[in-house]
């Protein structure tokens, strides 16, 4: 856990309700990514998130975080606005992305996912541990939000829980409007939830996380605009 210099105080514990974030770079491990290009694509979102975060009214100082090798989990201590993480967050993450890309070489550049979630969680003197703690890295691992990435060619995907949506999302829609957010419905391992993908600035029509037509049959969507998919590794 990544603990700013001059902290006294500790994680929050005890089931402490916070906002939870979880980020993490599409295909880091991609063949055309050398080491060097992977140091400094983690250098680079830790930049990108920490001016994010402090843009948006979240102190990156305040938040706890954990490092998980392509991405980073964010946990946001209570008494700090939970609607930033909505409106303005993903908007400028989005934008600090694409800056980067514009003057990165290919390999370098980067394609995040995001998911957010609001829950109780606890640690254990190792790290943040908990049921919310799962579904937000099962969101994150989501088949759907993958696609709406991808099919997109977008710089940032987010998916939030069916929580957040209704607590959050259709509450407040002078933030983002509800209708940009799209269904969805999926498995990882033992987790089966509904949540809500988000890809910022991008047009309606790329927003579905429809996945491509070469998947194989039984991840076809039907026909509505709520998706199923199911992961078991």
């Amino acid at each position: 856990m990544t603990r700013p210099a001059g902290r006294t105080h500790g994680p929050p514990v005890g089931g402490q309700v916070c906002a939870l974030i979880a980020v993490d770079i599409a295909e880091f491990t991609r063949p055309d990514r050398d080491d060097d290009v992977r140091m400094f694509m983690r250098e680079e979102l830790y930049r990108i998130l920490e001016r994010a975060f402090d843009g948006s009214g979240i102190s990156w100082a305040a938040c706890f975080r954990e490092d998980r090798g392509d991405g980073v989990l964010v946990i946001v201590p209570p008494g700090i606005a939970v609607t930033r993480i909505i409106d303005p967050l993903p908007e400028r993450l989005h934008g600090l992305i694409r800056r980067h890309n514009h003057v990165s070489s290919a390999a370098a550049q980067i394609q995040l996912r995001a998911a957010a979630h609001l829950g109780p969680v606890d640690h254990d003197g190792h790290g943040f541990v908990g049921t919310d703690i799962d579904l937000l890295f099962r969101m994150l691992d989501a088949r759907p939000l993958k696609h709406a990435l991808a099919n997109a060619g977008a710089d940032l995907a987010l998916v939030v829980s069916d929580y957040v949506h209704r607590t959050i999302v259709s509450r407040h829609p002078s933030l983002i409007s509800p209708a940009a957010f799209r269904p969805i419905r999926f498995q990882v391992k033992y987790t089966r939830a509904p949540a809500w993908t988000y890809v910022p600035s991008a047009p309606p029509s790329s927003r579905t996380g429809i996945p491509p037509v070469t998947l194989q049959a039984r991840n076809r969507p039907s026909s509505t605009s709520r998706i199923f998919s199911t992961e078991t590794g």
